[in-house]
């Protein structure tokens, strides 16, 4: 397949999930898309270390780009391997306190368990730290759906002064830092679930893959990050290249779908930051941390 638009149109219906029956809610829609050909802003470093410079980095030239122009920031993070690399960030300056921080995905759970809260876990690993305080918190229940709706309506609270919204009103963050699992989910969208077709429909969405169930920012708003960051870095015995397989897929695969791969339907809008295992299925030029940094 060598497709460079996939269209779409319809409605999704959300119904009953295994784990809860969320209200019923419909969602309607247009169009996807699909960029077969590989994406342009890829940088390959040679080290985990230099990776993490390099999002480092991209993190306080965003900050202060933003607060330069409009006296704010806002940012966006998953969790897993991005809560490592952020907690080694030491913020130079005052950007900190002009910051309004949500979450790309977050499980249903106690907001305070470090066992399965990002928040949590962020908390505890730089957020603390940073006296960062501007944050868009869960209610901490197992109601996916409320969770979900909840999400949505305290993001719509925020003043468009500390979060943009574009022509189509959805929100626009300066950064927004993306995790990809190996099977391709981002956030919390997971491959061949109705949630990775929501694109014209709302901010936030519960997810039901796993139970407890989790809430994720839908397509449409991580792809529309102003700055939009995947990294990858980093390797062990298991898995000595890393996540060098999802990253081809990702990237630089033209027959998949982001319904089969959703990761894929960044392709146009990332920054993707590699250390030299997790490119190693594809044929890319090194770069430098500079240049990674410089494309944002």
């Amino acid at each position: 397949m060598n497709l460079r638009l996939l269209l779409l149109s319809g409605c999704f219906t959300a119904g009953s999930h295994a784990f809860q029956a969320p209200r019923p809610t419909t969602y309607f829609f247009s169009r996807t898309q699909l960029n077969a050909a590989p994406a342009k802003k890829v940088h390959v470093l040679p080290t985990e270390n230099e990776v993490t410079q390099a999002v480092h980095q991209i993190v306080e030239s965003c900050a202060q780009q933003a607060i330069s122009k409009r006296g704010h920031f806002a940012l966006a993070i998953p969790g897993g391997s991005v809560l490592k690399v952020l907690s080694s960030l030491d913020p130079s300056d005052d950007w900190v306190s002009k910051t309004t921080l949500c979450f790309v995905n977050h499980k249903c759970v106690d907001i305070t368990d470090e066992s399965s809260a990002i928040e949590a876990q962020a908390r505890a690993k730089f957020l603390n730290r940073w006296g960062l305080t501007d944050i868009i918190s869960l209610n901490g229940s197992s109601d996916g759906q409320k969770e979900a709706d909840d999400y949505e309506s305290k993001m719509k609270a925020i003043s468009e002064s500390k979060l943009p919204r574009d022509g189509d009103g959805f929100p626009v963050f300066d950064l927004s830092l993306i995790g990809v699992g190996d099977d391709g989910h981002i956030g919390s969208l997971y491959p061949h679930r109705d949630e990775i077709d929501i694109v014209d429909g709302p901010w936030v969405t519960a997810a039901f893959q796993k139970d407890p169930p989790s809430i994720s920012l839908t397509l449409p708003v991580m792809q529309r990050g102003q700055t939009t960051v995947i990294s990858a870095a980093g390797q062990s015995v298991k898995y000595p290249n890393g996540k060098a397989g999802a990253m081809r897929l990702a990237i630089a695969d033209e027959t998949v779908t982001p319904k089969d791969f959703p990761a894929s339907a960044l392709r146009e809008c990332a920054i993707w930051i590699l250390d030299e295992a997790n490119a190693s299925e594809m044929e890319l030029e090194m770069s430098t941390v500079e240049k990674a940094v410089a494309d944002s």
